[in-house]
């Protein structure tokens, strides 16, 4: 039993140790937290924030918390944002089922999906919301429109 543990632990650690390390040619990261509001500065839990490169290709992303806060992440992985010009988009949807529905069954009615934020705010080349990224730490407030 020992003879066989070793060599597995051994390939654990040298796997875990070569794997997961910075994509090549990722720069110096900057901490970058905001807070997402309606224009009425109530919160916005649970919603998707993206930031697309206005130009390059390091994209980042986090969720909000019940508070509206954000930390945002890298690749969806590494804490903070790389340095440049970012178009920021900010989503939130709810799902609602139909009464009677029932996820065993095939022919279910459809769902209703609302969206909460305005739509100008989903799409990067439509979002008002612009922002630039470079070795400051970032901690901003941003608001958003609700639906009409």
């Amino acid at each position: 039993m020992t003879r066989i543990c070793i060599p597995l632990l051994l390939l654990v650690f040298v796997t875990v140790g070569c794997s997961g390390g910075r994509p090549t040619g990722l720069p110096k990261l900057t901490p970058c937290e905001f807070t997402i509001q309606y224009e009425d500065g109530t919160p916005i839990a649970d919603a998707t924030i993206m930031m697309y490169p206005i130009e390059g290709k390091w994209y980042a992303n986090g969720s909000t918390d019940s508070n509206g806060f954000v930390k945002m992440t890298t690749q969806g992985t590494y804490l903070g944002v790389a340095p440049g010009e970012f178009k920021v988009t900010v989503t939130k949807q709810e799902i609602i089922l139909p009464p009677g529905y029932n996820p065993d069954r095939e022919n279910n009615p459809e769902p209703t999906i609302n969206n909460l934020v305005h739509r100008d705010y989903f799409v990067p080349n439509k979002t008002p919301l612009q922002i630039t990224v470079a070795t400051t730490p970032i901690k901003e407030t941003l608001q958003v429109k609700k639906p009409k």
